[in-house]
């Protein structure tokens, strides 16, 4: 069988990208796994929140925790989606039960999927109805009016004060 060039170059191709994707899956390697991208904190799964940071009692909220506390319901202006019904706990409420520290200046929310956004407490503060909201599933939601989209973070699962 003779390979002309248009077929060596399709095999090299291929070896290359055999390698690459060994090499991105950490296929073929030893059994340390490695990570460079964003993990979930531990406790994070869809309905779960992992406080930490600057607070009196680092924990791992639930559903059910939350329940537990004054839970109202409100109708708020979404960036994108507009008048949308909620049903969760006022963060104000929530950091008052955890304990915040004099010290912490910001919150920084992760997603199940690695997305962070980070936002001054002072910002949350002056919009009284920030929640953690309680949707379908389980799944927790930062509700935040007034402020930018980007930091209405969908099924979060760790909250740190900064």
């Amino acid at each position: 069988m003779t390979i002309n060039r248009a077929h060596y170059r399709v095999m090299v191709a291929v070896l290359l990208a055999t390698g690459l994707l060994l090499l991105f899956c950490g296929c073929g390697g030893d059994d340390k796994a490695t990570s460079t991208g964003p993990e979930a904190p531990a406790g994070g799964s869809s309905g779960n929140v992992s406080v930490k940071g600057l607070v009196d009692d680092p924990e791992v909220l639930t559903a059910g925790r939350l329940e537990e506390m004054t839970v109202i319901e409100i109708t708020v202006d979404h960036p994108k989606l507009g008048m949308t019904d909620y049903r969760g706990v006022r963060l104000s409420d929530l950091f008052a039960s955890l304990g915040v520290k004099e010290g912490a200046a910001s919150l920084t929310m992760t997603a199940s999927d690695g997305y962070m956004a980070e936002v001054p407490l002072a910002d949350i503060r002056e919009s009284t109805d920030a929640m953690l909201a309680m949707g379908d599933g389980g799944a927790l939601s930062v509700v935040m009016p007034g402020i930018e989209s980007k930091s209405w973070v969908k099924d979060v699962v760790a909250l740190e004060f900064k």
